[in-house]
């Protein structure tokens, strides 16, 4: 019981990460690097997302939520964090979104319900990652997209690799930032 509680306690965000993750610098980054590389690929790979369901896991204060909104006018968008303090500050942005909280290695949704799941740097909070993409190829529609940002800051990129396809999901596109310290995938799950 210990040990599931300390690798609960390892998806949380320390003191300064929570900050860094929260200011103006990071929003920045996050809509004019991040989220502009995914619709690059999505362009590139001529998925449309206009009016799909969506799914937003790890939200963190919401931002990337509110850029998602904006951009793909979701028929439904399903956003939550493991971090009740990230739910409050998502909360705080009036967005008609539900923000909840929640795991990514338990997802509270039926099976084959997005057609898209965004993810912004969060799989490397998670001890069980493998089991966060397992549940998020679930989640997803047949034909239905995973979009992931992640440093290298667990990842042996080949490992990480190996583990999308664990979960049964095709690497349709990859961009790598700063010198491949961040990779971007885009992720298919097949029909």
């Amino acid at each position: 019981m210990s040990k599931i509680f300390n690798e609960r306690e390892d998806m949380r965000l320390g003191k300064f990460e929570y900050h860094a993750m929260n200011n103006p610098l990071r929003r920045w980054v996050q809509k004019h690097i991040e989220f502009k590389i995914f619709k690059d690929q999505l362009t590139k790979a001529r998925i449309e997302l206009n009016s799909k369901a969506i799914m937003d896991g790890g939200c963190g204060s919401g931002y990337g939520t509110e850029l998602i909104l904006s951009e793909f006018h979701p028929s439904r968008i399903v956003a939550f964090d493991f971090m009740p303090e990230q739910i409050s500050l998502a909360k705080k942005r009036g967005l008609k979104v539900d923000f909840t909280v929640g795991d990514l290695t338990i997802i509270d949704a039926n099976d084959e319900t997005f057609d898209a799941v965004f993810i912004f740097g969060v799989l490397h909070h998670i001890p069980q990652w493998i089991e966060a993409l397992m549940q998020i190829s679930r989640v997803l529609k047949p034909g239905g997209i995973l979009m992931i940002e992640e440093p290298r800051y667990r990842f042996d990129w080949s490992d990480f690799e190996s583990g999308i396809e664990q979960a049964n999901l095709e690497i349709v596109d990859l961009k790598t930032s700063l010198a491949g310290y961040f990779h971007f995938y885009l992720c298919r799950k097949p029909d």
